[in-house]
Formats: C-alpha cells, structure tokens, sequence
C-alpha cells in the first residue's frame, strides 16, 4: 500500500507501509542514493510511523556515516563489548551468538538512551535470523487499565556496572555525577575502571505524535543479555508483580513483527517508540548486521509532528512562489 501522504513531497521514492500504520518502506524510483533525498520529508515519515526500512539504496559503510552524520547531532557510546567495524568510531558489531534475543529498547536502561538507532545489513542471514519489531505505542494502547495506572505510577530501578574502557590503578574511587534525570549514587572505581550508578526511569515514554504514550524500555529482554545490568526493580526494590510482567509479554508478542533481511538494507528506529530483538539462527550462519546509535538527532523530537510544521512548510511554499514571481518580473 502506498503512504500517498507523502508522495507528493517524495517524488523520487517509493514509499508503502512496512507494518499497517507501524513503519515503511523507502525505496527509491531515480537516484539511489540516500543523500539527496530531501531531509525535511524524510523526518516527518520517520516521527510518524517510527520505524523506516530502506531497501534498494546504493549503500556502503562510508555512505552509511555520512548518512547517519546528516540525522545526527552526537553518537552514543557503544558497549565495549561490541566490535567497531570498518575503521569507524560508531559503527559496530550487534550482539556476538546466534541466540535470540528479546523485546527491549536499545540502552533504555542506561543515561546513554539513544534516540534513534540504525542496523545495517552487510549480508543477510540464509535461515532464520530476522530482527523483530514491536510498536510501543501500540503496546501500551493494548494494555489493561491496571497495566497502563501500574507503569504511568511506577518508574523502574535499573543498578548498572558499566566498564569505563580505561583503568587508573592507585587512583582509588570516585564519586561522580551524570547530568540525566534519574541517573545518581554513580561511583567511579578507576582501579577496575568501571562506575557503578542507578538508573531510574519510567517505562513509558511521550510519543513524537501528540496524546500518544510507547512502551518502550528494558522488562522483556533477559538480564543475562547485559551484563552491565546488574538488576531491575520497581523504585522501592519489589520486583515487578508476575501478573504486570506475564500481560506485557503477551501483549508485547502479540504485536512483535520481522523483518526479513535483504543485502544492503538500512532500517532506522525511533527507539524511544518501538523495542526490538532477534530471531534465532542457526550457528555458523554469516548473518552480519551492524549497529550505530544516535544519542541525540539532528532534529528535536517531534519537530514534524507538530501544527507549526505545517505551517512552516506551507510559509515556505508561498516564500519560494513568491521569490518565483520577483524573478519572473525581472
């Protein structure tokens, strides 16, 4: 299905929906490249349907920098577990292994929290192995009216142990402070190069569409997929009650949808809308998908979504008819 709400702005796209109202697909109709596609539409699409997966586009790791450079203002650290890939600083390696992997928004759990993250595909996986995606807007629509009171009142506790990536033996410890709402008690150990902090944080978050609400965080995913995360809880310590834990993993899988890799497909993730994870393969597959997040974009969010955007563009449509009609003149 074609999304005609744009297609009148994108003319040298292709775009249709990926998941109903939940992503699309951008493939080009001229130029394949990227870069020339008009910034502006691109992120309205984007901040409306949350996730976009191009697909047919003359891309490389080199491309793919300076694209994710164009839609980004800083880059988050990545875990140092992660392999850097192709002599760059932010593109990495995803998880190593073949296991699945659940439901959770990429570093939701730590200050770092990424607003967009992007996963390219170097070379699909030839049996199983697609990323799954799950909207969490749709989400928390789904969730029974205790489910929804229980997390708009109840922020989770996340105690980290994040390797700092250096060491400074004899230094001792030191207390050290994260300037992110919710991030306190961290401690820099410098001997073992590694701070210890509390992170609290709501498990809902504001949509970039107006009156919207996204389950977006790290409940579903198991703990022993990061290592950092030493444990989560409600604020007071309790854990999460099993009936609150049981509903959002029904609901959560009842929503979830795959992606099926393509060679040099590129998708990039609202993460603070949509969660995301994988599928098992089998080992021994080449299955090589690379990961580069965007802490901060290059565009506040919900800058789109927003009445004066419309009108900012309709200003600037009457603006170049005008300077269109002054040239004429002369």
């Amino acid at each position: 299905m074609s999304i005609s709400n744009f297609d009148e702005h994108m003319n040298s796209l292709s775009t249709s929906d990926l998941f109903d109202a939940f992503g699309a697909i951008v493939q080009p109709m001229a130029s394949r490249s990227l870069l020339c596609v008009a910034e502006a539409e691109l992120i309205s699409l984007f901040e409306q349907r949350g996730v976009l997966l191009f697909r047919g586009f003359d891309l490389d790791p080199i491309k793919l920098k300076a694209l994710t450079d164009r839609y980004t203002e800083s880059y988050s650290g990545d875990a140092y577990r992660r392999e850097h890939r192709f002599d760059s600083k932010v593109i990495r390696d995803v998880d190593v292994g073949s296991q699945a992997v659940l439901l959770h928004s990429e570093a939701s759990f730590t200050p770092a929290w990424p607003e967009v993250i992007w996963f390219y595909c170097v070379k699909p996986p030839q049996k199983a192995g697609a990323t799954i995606l799950c909207d969490g807007i749709e989400v928390f629509q789904a969730l029974s009216q205790r489910a929804k009171n229980f997390f708009l009142i109840n922020p989770i506790r996340y105690d980290l142990d994040i390797p700092t990536g250096r060491s400074l033996p004899g230094k001792g410890e030191q207390p050290w402070m994260f300037q992110v709402p919710g991030a306190g008690d961290a401690v820099v150990q410098w001997d073992t190069g590694r701070v210890r902090l509390t992170q609290v944080r709501s498990a809902l978050t504001e949509g970039r569409v107006a009156g919207t609400l996204c389950f977006a965080n790290h409940l579903i995913v198991e703990m022993d997929s990061e290592p950092q995360l030493k444990r989560r809880s409600l604020i007071d310590g309790t854990e999460l009650p099993p009936e609150i834990r049981d509903e959002i993993k029904q609901v959560s899988d009842a929503k979830t949808r795959e992606v099926a890799w393509q060679a040099g497909d590129l998708l990039m993730i609202d993460n603070k809308r949509a969660m995301h994870g994988r599928r098992a393969y089998p080992p021994g597959d080449a299955r090589d998908i690379v990961i580069v997040q965007s802490n901060r974009a290059s565009f506040a969010y919900g800058a789109t979504t927003r009445h004066s955007f419309e009108k900012v563009k309709t200003l600037g449509r009457k603006g170049e008819n005008y300077g269109n009609q002054q040239q004429a003149k002369v």
